[in-house]
């Protein structure tokens, strides 16, 4: 807020010039002045009337003129409307008592133009320091500094009384140079007989706050016992103190945060809040003061990332948000967004776009994440094109010679474009875009960040942890590579380096989204949690016969696992439930096996240990499974497990199985992966069953919200040739053609609703039968209920040939895991 000057007493001084100084030498002359004398009887409206009737009569008379501006002026009656009657002003003899007053009632219609044009062409005419100030102050309110300067230096300070003085300072203020005001200020306190008048003093003590010593403005104000005579002083030294304290603890913030000392770069904005916070109960109930407060408060608390708190305080302001200003609207969009409403943050960013020269990265950055949080990714895209254009390239230096660089902006929106490429899903894209970016700008820590998020994101761990590596021993830390480095390791499974990562910035960077999402994720492995999946199915054939070779015409299938917290970092324990049922000739045939076993898991290497038993036997079973992850590209499963998922009718007649198998997989990355797997089932009644298969996936679309994949499948099985009372063929092959559509419908931060489409189609041969075709088609819903917990149920038909004859089937799917 600057405090306006107070010219009152120029007008009060040209009045009375209409009283002392007599012109009746015409007949207009008289008239006027008989009429002057009326108005100062108080016969105000009459008196007007017939000035405006004079003048229609004499429109050329510049006295009448001065007199009726300034009569009109004194009571609150020159408007723009009045403005015409300057087409009648002769310069050259337009009275100097009027002058001042002509510009003066310009400058309050804010007609600073016009009023410049005059006062420059009255102060050539006869110049003096009355009119050299209000060019002055006018040149500066209209923010034309080189001319205010130059036009206020031009004055001899020796010769100023201490009321020109006092302007003098407001206009020194206005054009930022607070040593300049001081100087002005205190010569008019020194130099005002008998007691500097309140707007002298007004003045100084706003001096004061723009040098930023408010010990000083406080003791003046107590000495002269102002609080009384100008409202709101106090209040107003301290709300300017807040405001600097507020700039002085971020350029700390800064300071702190490039030397690495990250702990204590909010130390003094804490304790700036904290002043702020207690003193919130003392402020006055005028409305400007208050708002001027809470303007700083919810800038300084946004900045701080208490963004709950910025809300709150945002609520006490009881202002429409069009006229808040600028930067404190941005903070409350940047709160709005953070706390996870951005339809208000969007509207409050796009007001923002509409302010003159007031947009940067960080205004269209943040609309670009509030689109983005609202699924609107068309309009977001739209935006970073648009950004390309409305942001500056480079940073030019005033000094000659010196080359130009490129903006800030510029390169925090290079970033932005990457990533929107990466959050549409387009993530080989976007790993070749930071690819090619990072080897223009080797040495840029952002983009080899960006470039080891995108490497994570696209299943890459090891990868995106060599990306960052190149920085080692490189101090300070950039907090990015921080986090990244710590989701590596959450994403390698290093559970004590995470821990260890997670802690240390949780104690330095504890508003982090990433750091805090990361800490969630650690916490749930403290907590118990529970997997289950059923499927149900009935089958048909155009030959009933069939279906008993099979498993029977009604199919029901439960797997349920609780486990415990993950102990000692790599470890839980779990129980299991598997279940079997199937109606076989007329006969319903189950299988439920129950298993306690242990979990390890450490740097992508996983290992499993399970005992379980049959419901049909006494025997106890034994599963153990082994997997590990070569690199980014291969990994190898091995598994033996002594009580197999066998026919059930087989399991009927008391016989059990074997299994061992092996798998080799490889993913160039999350886009396309390809895998083999080979199983061989020793089956008591004298059955060796070989199973192996082999598949290839690719990607072949992905949109924000979509993603379809292209399977190619390959089966093939060789069984024993003895006679049994299951589906046994000599040897058998399926190859499948496989598409899969996955359409996220709904989103809201950690929950979503997504729609899951499959359909496959193939050839099956079997020993001692013809080739026929196979189907199958899947509609599946995957909801996401909150962080922790989500569940799925489909609904899906097959068509498989046997012995040549077609099995229809329809089922059922039904699952849910959480963590409770």
């Amino acid at each position: 807020m600057t405090k306006k000057i107070n010219f009152r007493s120029v007008t009060i001084i040209s009045l009375c010039s209409i009283s002392i100084i007599s012109f009746a030498s015409t007949p207009q002359d008289q008239q006027r002045e008989a009429i002057i004398a009326e108005i100062k009887q108080g016969k105000i409206e009459t008196g007007i009337a017939k000035l405006e009737s004079l003048r229609a009569r004499y429109p050329n008379d510049q006295r009448l003129l001065a007199d009726y501006i300034i009569i009109l002026y004194q009571n609150h009656a020159f408007g723009v409307g009045q403005i015409s009657l300057l087409k009648n002003l002769d310069l050259k003899t337009y009275p100097e008592y009027g002058q001042l007053v002509l510009i003066k009632a310009l400058r309050d219609l804010k007609q600073l133009d016009l009023a410049e044009q005059y006062a420059k062409q009255f102060n050539q005419r006869q110049s003096s320091n009355d009119m050299q100030l209000l060019l002055g102050v006018i040149q500066a309110e209209s923010k034309k500094k080189p001319q205010a300067v130059q036009t206020l230096k031009s004055i001899n300070l020796k010769s100023l009384n201490a009321e020109q003085l006092a302007q003098l300072t407001y206009a020194y203020r206005l054009l930022d140079m607070p040593v300049d005001a001081l100087i002005a200020a205190n010569l008019a306190i020194t130099t005002s007989q008998p007691q500097p008048s309140l707007n002298i003093q007004e003045q100084y003590i706003y001096a004061l706050m723009m040098n930023s010593d408010f010990r000083t403005a406080e003791q003046y104000i107590q000495q002269q016992q102002l609080e009384q005579k100008i409202p709101n002083i106090s209040y107003t030294v301290k709300t300017r103190e807040f405001s600097q304290k507020i700039k002085n603890a971020i350029q700390y913030y800064k300071v702190k945060n490039y030397q690495g000392e990250v702990t204590e770069s909010y130390l003094i904005l804490d304790q700036v809040l904290a002043e702020m916070q207690s003193y919130e109960n003392e402020l006055p109930s005028d409305p400007t003061l208050k708002r001027l407060f809470y303007y700083d408060y919810i800038y300084a608390l946004s900045f701080r990332n208490r963004y709950a708190d910025a809300l709150q305080a945002l609520a006490k302001l009881d202002q429409p948000y069009d006229q808040i200003p600028p930067y404190v609207r941005q903070a409350a969009a940047d709160s709005f967004l953070k706390t996870r409403q951005p339809a208000q943050a969007e509207y409050l960013y796009k007001s923002l776009l509409k302010e003159k020269n007031y947009p940067d990265y960080s205004v269209y950055s943040g609309l670009y994440y509030a689109l983005i949080e609202q699924e609107k990714f068309d309009e977001a895209n739209k935006l970073v094109q648009d950004m390309d254009h409305l942001l500056p390239t480079f940073r030019y230096s005033a000094a000659k010679g010196v080359d130009k660089t490129t903006h800030e902006d510029r390169a925090e929106y290079l970033a932005l474009v990457g990533l929107n490429y990466a959050y549409r899903n387009e993530h080989a894209k976007a790993e070749r875009y930071f690819q090619a970016l990072v080897s223009k700008a080797p040495n840029n820590v952002g983009y080899q960040n960006n470039l080891a998020t995108v490497q994570r994101w696209r299943e890459k761990p090891l990868t995106s942890s060599a990306t960052l590596s190149q920085f080692n021993g490189i101090e300070p830390i950039s907090i990015s590579t921080l986090v990244n480095q710590m989701q590596n390791n959450q994403a390698l499974t290093r559970v004590a380096d995470w821990r260890e990562q997670n802690r240390l910035l949780t104690a330095i960077t504890s508003d982090d989204t990433g750091v805090q999402q990361s800490k969630k994720e650690l916490e749930d492995r403290n907590h118990a949690s529970i997997q289950h999946q059923s499927m149900f199915s009935r089958s048909r054939a155009d030959q009933p016969e069939v279906l008993q070779n099979l498993t029977g015409s009604s199919e029901r299938e439960h797997q349920t696992r609780i486990n415990t917290p993950w102990f000692a970092d790599d470890y839980r324990a779990y129980v299991d439930l598997a279940q079997r049922k199937a109606e076989f000739r007329g006969e319903d045939l189950t299988d439920e096996r129950y298993g306690v076993g242990v979990e390890w898991a450490n740097n992508r290497r996983w290992a499993n240990l399970e005992l379980s038993q049959r419901s049909h036997s006494n025997d106890v079973g034994i599963q153990v499974d082994w997997s590990q992850w070569l690199n980014d590209h291969w990994q190898y499963v091995l598994g033996f497990d002594s009580q197999a998922d066998i026919p059930l009718q087989a399991l009927k007649q008391g016989d059990d199985g074997k299994a061992y198998k092996a798998q080799l997989l490889w993913q160039a990355n999350e886009s396309r992966k390809a895998g083999v797997a080979y199983q061989f089932t020793d089956i008591d009644d004298g059955n060796h069953r070989h199973e192996i298969v082999g598949y290839f996936s690719q990607q072949i679309y992905q949109a924000p919200h979509h993603i379809t994949r292209l399977t190619l499948r390959n089966e093939y099985d060789k069984n024993s040739d003895i006679q049994v009372n299951y589906f046994n063929p000599r040897y058998s092959n399926s190859a499948e053609v496989i598409l899969t559509h996955d359409w996220m419908t709904w989103r809201n931060y950690e929950r979503h609703f997504s729609q899951h489409f499959e359909v496959g189609t193939g050839a099956f041969s079997q020993a001692d039968y013809s080739t026929k075709a196979l189907f199958n088609i899947l509609y599946r819903h995957d909801w996401q209920l909150s962080r922790t917990w989500s569940m799925n149920y489909g609904i899906g038909w097959s068509n498989h040939p046997y012995d040549e004859e077609n099995e229809h089937k329809t089922y059922a799917q039904f699952g849910f895991e959480g963590r409770f």
